[in-house]
């Protein structure tokens, strides 16, 4: 049997997933099976686990975290946000159907016995399930129909930690107002509180331990400092608002990124942040990069109309013709066709629109999605990378350009099957990259990454450089949060 712990917040970023990861960590440094789980998640950003099922992309990196393979378990309930209040419905990484909120409360139980299945599997297979609660635990007004806080830890018997945001204030006052006004039966499951974010000396703080533990009578288990050199994917598009330049900002190499408005897995970026300076812009905005991502998407069709209506489309184009590199990542690289069809409106109200036309493809709508890891060989130029990489996307493309990826035995079509597109543009001694993948994670694969960055190096008269793996890099970071927590809270009395 597992012993389960669950992290829960006094408000939505207060720190959950990063102090699961950090947990998570440091139980698998000392040597025991360790899971991480989320019952339900609202997210445009996934991965693919090792079922080929769909999992929000917090609880895949929990997963590396606690040195365990990613599964559908992790996360049975994933929400994909379409527009008009109506999301994409993920049960154990499968699609289940597109619902509003009222229709999915009034599913809740069959949604409940989807999360005991998992759990029961977690406790089955597992020493320890670290569980993380959604937004704030206290919603007085979801109470009744919230299946991702205490209503969870109750069921799998589990003792929980309120984690709060000291960095937005009122953190002592955020504490006490969550446990009064939790229902009796789910406040005693509160065993600790951990405070995030802290900057200075935690001693001027006693003072409000002391008396939070007196009216309350439950203890303060740490306080973890604020640490920005701590680099980890980012769950939710909300931390967009606070990262629209981040990376390298010496680098001579500008990424720009298309911020589209049902952006997904805008974690493919995250890689580039060393070697390049990394800008998402709007569709209003000008192009300043030498490189631009046209990044995932839940809706391509809209995003597609967007570009039209702002005029993105010429800035685009004039880009594509000037010596630019332009990458489109699985929705990104739908746009990049002729034609995108969609008869039955499944990605929005827009339905049909024609695409950029820089590839020779046109993309169906209407088809089951596409859910599975993949990897092949890139080949451009005269360079050849093995890659690896993963797919979420509905439609299918139908393409008369040279393929990017010829895919590995027992990936994709028996073995024999082909991905993306790559068109290589010389003007006037200049050469453009038009490169398309359905691959989420190809700048993962650092050789693909160093050759990219390196094209515009040597454009720019600089040397060649060579980055480390950026597994390495996330392996480092995660080593360190865990060192972080460890010296930070009582593990030992969580333990």
């Amino acid at each position: 049997m597992a012993k389960f712990i669950m992290v829960v917040g006094t408000s939505s970023n207060s720190g959950k997933t990063v102090l699961v990861s950090g947990i998570c960590r440091a139980l698998a440094n000392k040597g025991y099976k360790v899971a991480p789980f989320k019952s339900q998640n609202m997210s445009l950003n996934s991965r693919v686990a090792k079922e080929d099922g769909e999992i929000a992309v917090a609880q895949y990196t929990q997963s590396l975290a606690a040195k365990t393979e990613p599964s559908i378990h992790f996360n049975p309930i994933l929400l994909k946000p379409k527009g008009n209040f109506i999301s994409q419905v993920i049960v154990h990484g499968e699609p289940y159907k597109d619902m509003d909120y009222n229709e999915y409360r009034k599913n809740k139980e069959y949604f409940l016995d989807k999360i005991k299945e998992s759990l029961d599997y977690l406790d089955k297979n597992y020493d320890y399930v670290v569980m993380e609660g959604a937004g704030s635990c206290c919603e007085i007004n979801l109470l009744d129909d919230d299946i991702a806080n205490l209503r969870i830890a109750e069921i799998s018997n589990a003792n929980a930690i309120l984690v709060s945001d000291i960095d937005r204030g009122g953190v002592f006052a955020s504490i006490y107002g969550t446990v009064e006004l939790l229902p009796e039966k789910w406040r005693k499951l509160i065993k600790g509180f951990v405070i995030n974010k802290f900057r200075g000396n935690a001693d001027v703080l006693k003072s409000g331990f002391e008396k939070i533990e007196e009216l309350t009578n439950i203890p303060v288990l740490g306080v973890i400092p604020y640490d920005e050199s701590l680099v980890l994917p980012e769950e939710d598009s909300q931390a967009l608002q606070n990262k629209r330049v981040f990376g390298d900002i010496k680098s001579p190499v500008e990424v720009n990124v298309l911020k589209f408005s049902k952006i997904s897995n805008f974690t493919d970026v995250d890689a580039l942040s060393k070697d390049a300076l990394v800008k998402f812009i709007d569709f209003k905005d000008d192009i300043t990069g030498d490189i631009l991502i046209l990044p995932g998407t839940r809706c391509s069709t809209v995003e597609m109309d967007l570009i039209n209506k702002y005029g993105m489309d010429k800035k685009i184009l004039e880009f594509a013709e000037n010596g630019g590199i332009v990458l489109g990542i699985c929705g990104g690289y739908q746009v990049m066709g002729k034609k995108l069809i969609d008869e039955n409106n499944t990605e929005g109200d827009v339905g049909t629109i024609d695409g950029l036309g820089l590839f020779d493809m046109e993309t169906h709508f209407g088809n089951k999605k596409s859910i599975k890891n993949s990897k092949g060989i890139l080949e451009m130029d005269d360079v050849k990378f093995e890659v690896s990489g993963y797919e979420l996307h509905e439609g299918i493309t139908t393409s008369n350009e040279k393929p990017l990826i010829k895919l590995s035995k027992g990936f994709g079509n028996n073995g024999n099957g082909y991905d993306g597109a790559i068109k290589i543009i010389e003007k006037n001694n200049n050469k453009s990259y038009l490169i398309g993948t359905y691959f989420h994670g190809i700048l993962d694969n650092y050789e693909f990454r160093n050759y990219l960055i390196n094209l515009i190096r040597i454009k720019k008269g600089l040397n060649p450089i060579t980055t480390d793996n950026y597994d390495d890099a996330f392996e480092k970071n995660m080593n360190k949060l865990a060192k972080i927590i460890e010296e930070s809270i009582d593990l030992d009395k969580i333990v």
